[in-house]
């Protein structure tokens, strides 16, 4: 195979998906980060970034400890010119294209004091799988995107079975994803681009999620950060907690059920070292944990994980299996005040100081001749309500034919029936 002329296929046809919108988006980021990490005004961020990407297809790595990425230095250099070559662009647009989120969380986030208070997020974002549900392999979704107008484009007509997610289909071994990274986190040694989740032998992996585990630990420098779940062909099913070099895997109590959510991890050792990173943070602005934001925001990750963590196991334990309603209502979850709830309903976190909301929840019966979904989203941006005062709608799986409770439910009001026409695909 010619692996340069292989990545400039990949490069033409990433740019097609990819390239629309690149300079506004650059342009978005370029000033996002100065909010965020103030060290960096009057540098010049574009070169900063360049030069990263050039960095990054210079840095050669350890063959003996990583043979499978032999040879891949044509395909990623092919990538660029394949991009460059569709798009129009610059090295500059290719360079944001492959590199700008490894620019900023692995060099950047780790030598810049951060200001998320000037900068805000609201992902906090939740996904809970139950592999013993009492109708098949349940699951269930919390996003919380932030009220943005990039999301209004897809958000309204939105639906579980339209691609958006990659672990709205089972036979994924990914079945969930959230943002987690660890401020002033520490600089991997290599930053040769690699995608660890392309290398892993996919057969093996999928049936025995030890295998998978092995490998990506070995690899634990080249992915991440963030929390995931994954599972195997089995239904074996693991929590993933990463930073940038560190890794760490909580495995089921209740029937197999696991759970994840953003901005926080419940492995001991993880959340120390988060918390050791975020005093280094305190030190250099003077402060204590009494007035230091980043440290309250911690705080509350932390009891809105450990309340997911409870729900998700009491409902894995409901006899039977968890139900589907019962998966929804975990993500649906405002039983308790901000920030230990896992539904976000205009409450004001520490960092942002203005309302925040979950945008898209849904929870789906994934095996079985009863598979559906219930799905709901927030859809007006304007004057933002909680989700869960929005209505539910059912999603039928192909080949399922409605059930008498079913109709009974949605003739009693608790839910309507949602589209059954294909979704037309949206760019976000």
């Amino acid at each position: 195979m010619d692996h340069r002329e292989e990545g400039r296929r990949r490069g033409r046809e990433s740019a097609k998906e990819k390239a629309n919108g690149l300079p506004k988006q650059m342009e978005e980021q370029f000033a996002w980060i100065l909010l965020l990490w103030p060290s960096l005004e009057g540098q010049d961020i574009g070169k900063l970034l360049r030069n990263y990407d050039r960095e990054r297809l210079a840095c050669e790595p350890d063959f003996a400890q990583f043979p499978e990425m032999r040879g891949l230095i044509d395909r990623h250099v092919g990538e660029r010119e394949g991009f460059r070559e569709a798009s129009g662009l610059d090295e500059t647009a290719a360079a944001f294209h492959y590199s700008w989120f490894y620019l900023l969380w692995r060099r950047l986030n780790a030598h810049h004091v951060p200001y998320w208070e000037h900068a805000p997020v609201t992902d906090q974002c939740t996904n809970v799988f139950f592999p013993e549900g009492n109708e098949g392999v349940t699951i269930s979704d919390n996003r919380d995107l932030g009220v943005h107008p990039r999301w209004q484009s897809w958000l309204g007509d939105w639906r579980p079975d339209n691609g958006d997610s990659p672990w709205c289909s089972i036979d994924n071994w990914e079945q969930g994803g959230s943002s987690s990274a660890i401020e002033m986190d520490e600089e991997p040694e290599c930053c040769f681009p690699c995608d660890p989740d392309e290398l892993c032998p996919a057969e093996e992996a999928w049936d025995d999620i030890n295998v998978r585990i092995e490998f990506m630990t070995r690899y634990r420098e080249f992915w991440g950060p963030g929390n995931r779940i994954w599972i195997d062909r089995h239904r074996n099913a693991v929590a993933v907690e990463k930073s940038n070099c560190r890794v760490a895997y909580r495995r089921p109590k209740v029937s197999g059920a696991v759970c994840i959510t953003a901005c926080s991890y419940i492995d001991p050792e993880m959340r120390g070292f988060k918390q050791a990173c975020i005093r280094k943070i305190m030190e250099a602005k003077g402060e204590t944990e009494g007035d230091n934001l980043d440290w309250a925001f911690e705080q509350g990750a932390h009891q809105r994980y450990q309340r997911l963590c409870k729900l998700t196991n009491a409902e894995a334990a409901r006899p039977g299996g968890a139900t589907l309603l019962g998966a929804l209502e975990v993500v649906a979850d405002e039983a308790v005040p901000y920030p230990e709830r896992i539904c976000l309903g205009g409450q004001e976190d520490p960092h942002n100081c203005v309302p925040t909301y979950s945008m898209l929840q849904h929870a789906g019966v994934m095996t079985g001749p009863r598979r559906r979904w219930l799905y709901r989203t927030l859809e007006d941006f304007d004057n933002p309500h909680p989700i869960t005062t929005k209505k539910l709608k059912l999603l039928l799986g192909e080949g399922v034919e409605m059930q008498p409770e079913w109709q009974a439910d949605i003739e009693a009001g608790l839910y309507d029936l949602g589209p059954t026409t294909p979704p037309v695909p949206q760019s976000h």
